[in-house]
């Protein structure tokens, strides 16, 4: 009697690692371990489409209008932006955008934007999927241009 509860305790022991060892294997696949966003973000490219002649809450501002290229595994629709903005003197702001156009594989998307004191400005644009998937970051700095308020 005692040699079969020990053969039942073993064969259960058997079985519980082996259960553990096939959830832990199936778990796991290549995929998961991929980093590499599904949307890749080329190079952001820019126009200075007019100086002062927009509205911001702080006066008039320049028109900048931006292209950003982009590739994606699957067919991904991009549905909003995600923009940090920098400025020369360090001060920061993030913002969401779903005012763009979406043009065979290039967003494109426009800002009013006052310099006042500042020399330079940088927008980093992460293009994000209705899936949630989201690109690397894509960066420019526009320099203010001569004139502009």
């Amino acid at each position: 009697m005692e040699s079969i509860n020990k053969s039942k305790i073993s064969i259960r022991k058997v079985l519980s690692i082996s259960v553990i060892v096939m959830v832990a294997t199936m778990g796991c696949s290549k995929s998961d371990d991929d980093t590499s966003p599904s949307i890749i973000a080329m190079e952001q490219t820019f126009t200075v489409n007019g100086i002062n002649n927009c509205n911001t809450s702080s006066g008039q501002g320049s028109t900048l209008v931006f292209d950003i290229p982009y590739t994606t595994s699957n067919s991904s629709k991009i549905n909003k932006l995600k923009i940090k903005t920098t400025v020369s003197d360090g001060g920061s702001d993030n913002a969401t955008n779903t005012q763009f156009t979406d043009k065979n594989g290039t967003i494109s998307w426009a800002t009013c934007f006052r310099y006042g004191s500042q020399d330079w400005v940088e927008f980093e644009v992460i293009l994000e999927a209705q899936d949630g998937s989201k690109s690397n970051p894509s960066k420019v700095k526009v320099n203010k241009p001569s004139g502009a308020n």
